[in-house]
């Protein structure tokens, strides 16, 4: 088989990319249990009911998947694409695809028994092993109907009462198309977390089944909606004036503390060459210069962090490149360090596009917390989980406790900080892509810094 060119392969790490980042966002979230989809291309169709099968299935579940438009071809190769053995699934009752005209009305539509009928699957997953029902349906079967549209989205609030008491979880997809407006701002009402253009939405204008039912004016439900806008434009200026505020204050910080320290450590320098000095004031000026560096040292990483972090895209990106020019750039300015590779290669994953910054401040950082003139850090990429890839960072010395707590616990208090901003900095970096940074246990005097990102089908 001829091996893909650059161009041929950017489309396809483009589909990809939009399934696994919302792959990554559903692994990432608690998911309500009643779930819309809201599309206008069969594309973002696929790329939606994948990630959100593929969580099913890996979560335990089994999942059921009811056709409209779509085929079960279809489906099954939106499945295969995110390296699914769909057959294997299918065989061992993992995943169940079928129509879901039948299902919904070759007995007459009836809300009250569809929604017993789901009780009765999801209680059977569960006494058959699994975690519960995962299901996904196009909702275009109500076209299929001569009842109106007010009788289906009543299911829906049926439904969404009776859900959280059931081991289920839902997703109603609503071809924008095809549902007039009046229709899917109904739905819209309907579902406490929706998806659209391929991101997982908290759902502004979710209302309760018990007020749904209660209302029936339209102008209320506008008014509702309005005053729901209204909050979160609020909401959104409060915070687009607070960053404001801290924009500006670190500015004014880090170019005072960086001109200042400039000033400072070249004073010190100044006198550090006077000849007259005792061996001991020589040394004293040298720990004091050497703290001047590293300050203005973090300025300017705190400089970069707010430039970088503050313009993120997320994309597949192929760890074996990155990897080795971190490594190069990192031992160009250690030589007496050896890095080493090692592990899973031709792994994509999906990151921030500053991923390349992150590794090589991971590994820079375990060169220089090293108590020798000749470092040894070892770089793993490992792909045991299916959906994950791990890329560990091994080194000599230990990483104090107070670091790995502030890290893991996301903040800061006065009692209880780190150190500087490298391990934040990649952090954030991890985090823009839904990955993760963790401390695994390691051997006596060695430390170890996993990152987690969400793998990509090659």
């Amino acid at each position: 088989m001829m091996e893909q060119s650059e161009a041929e392969f950017a489309p396809e790490m483009a589909r990809h990319a939009t399934a696994a980042d919302l792959r990554a966002e559903l692994g990432s979230h608690d998911l309500s249990r009643h779930l819309a989809l809201f599309y206008r291309s069969n594309e973002s169709q696929l790329a939606a009911v994948t990630a959100f099968l593929v969580k099913g299935l890996q979560s335990g579940h089994r999942c059921v998947y009811l056709l409209d438009v779509n085929t079960a071809t279809d489906i099954k190769s939106a499945l295969r694409r995110a390296n699914v053995d769909v057959e294997q699934r299918i065989n061992a009752g993992d995943f169940v695809i079928r129509d879901a005209e039948e299902v919904y009305l070759e007995s007459g539509f009836n809300p009250t028994e569809m929604v017993s009928t789901l009780e009765t699957e999801a209680n059977a997953s569960v006494a058959d092993g699994y975690n519960g029902l995962w299901i996904a349906g196009e909702n275009s079967w109500c076209f299929h109907t001569d009842q109106s549209f007010d009788h289906i989205v009543d299911f829906e609030a049926d439904f969404d009462a009776a859900c959280p008491e059931l081991p289920v979880t839902a997703l109603c997809q609503y071809d924008l198309d095809r549902f007039n407006g009046t229709s899917a701002a109904k739905a819209l009402r309907t579902h406490a977390q929706i998806i659209y253009r391929t991101q997982l939405c908290k759902n502004p204008f979710y209302i309760s089944p018990a007020d749904y039912r209660s209302t029936d004016n339209s102008e209320l439900n506008a008014q509702l909606m309005l005053e729901q806008a209204y909050s979160l434009t609020n909401a959104r200026r409060d915070i687009s004036d607070r960053e404001q505020r801290l924009d500006i204050v670190n500015r004014v910080l880090r170019h005072n503390i960086r001109n200042d320290l400039n000033l400072v450590q070249g004073i010190l320098e100044m006198v550090n060459e006077t000849e007259s000095l005792s061996a001991e004031s020589h040394q004293r000026l040298a720990i004091a210069i050497e703290h001047a560096e590293s300050v203005v040292e973090m300025a300017d990483k705190a400089r970069y962090i707010q430039q970088t972090t503050g313009n993120t895209t997320v994309e597949p990106q192929r760890l074996d490149s990155l990897i080795k020019t971190a490594i190069e750039e990192v031992t160009a300015d250690y030589p007496a360090a050896d890095v080493q590779r090692s592990g899973a290669t031709g792994v994509t994953v999906l990151a921030d596009t500053n991923l390349d910054v992150a590794l090589r401040e991971a590994i820079e950082n375990g060169i220089i917390h090293q108590d020798t003139d000749s470092p040894t850090v070892v770089v793993s990429v490992l792909t045991a989980r299916e959906d994950m890839a791990q890329i560990e960072i091994r080194n000599e010395g230990s990483i104090p406790n107070v670091e790995r707590y502030t890290l893991e616990e996301g903040a800061e208090t006065p009692l209880e900080h780190s150190s500087g901003l490298g391990l934040w900095l990649i952090k954030w970096i991890v985090e823009n892509a839904h990955g993760s940074i963790r401390f695994p246990d390691s051997n006596a005097g060695e430390a170890c810094l996993q990152i987690e990102l969400y793998l990509v089908p090659s």
